[in-house]
């Protein structure tokens, strides 16, 4: 009996690991539970303590050896990600010093839209509300990857 719930723990934790969610993981931890339950009534405390620490020992060692032959097998690369992801953020928009100066809207800002700072265009958020294409604007401030106007 005692043995039937730690394998069916195995079970559990075997698919856990495939299907991680939880629910699996907490019925593994229920039945290491009765486990140690049955271990206590039939074989008084240190049988409950062997039970409950085999237990733990055969489901770390069965997981460790999951993670590390499964990922070998073709079904387990199935499951594990081979490759890392390459990416990047954004940068910032522009550097500090455009804070202050002047250019004209390139779109309607309703309330975000590009404008023309010198030779360059930027998306930018009008703390106006609307404002029309070809108006003159001022930057006020500068968000991470946008630029804060307001109408001249």
């Amino acid at each position: 009996m005692i043995l039937g719930f730690i394998a069916a723990a195995l079970v559990l934790v075997f698919f856990e690991i495939i299907l991680p969610g939880g629910v699996l993981g907490v019925l593994a931890a229920l039945c290491v539970c009765v486990a140690t339950w049955f271990g206590f009534e039939l074989y008084g405390a240190m049988g409950a303590l062997v039970v409950f620490f085999g237990a733990l020992f055969a489901i770390g060692l069965f997981a460790f050896v999951e993670f590390k032959l499964l990922a070998k097998t073709s079904l387990g690369q199935q499951f594990f990600l081979k490759a890392a992801i390459d990416g990047h953020t954004r940068e910032a928009v522009a550097e500090d010093s455009i804070v202050g100066r002047e250019g004209i809207t390139l779109t309607r800002l309703n309330p975000s839209g590009k404008v023309a700072i010198g030779q360059k265009s930027y998306e930018a958020c009008s703390q106006d509300g609307y404002i029309d294409r070809d108006q003159a604007i001022a930057v006020v401030a500068q968000d991470n990857f946008k630029l804060i106007i307001k109408k001249l």
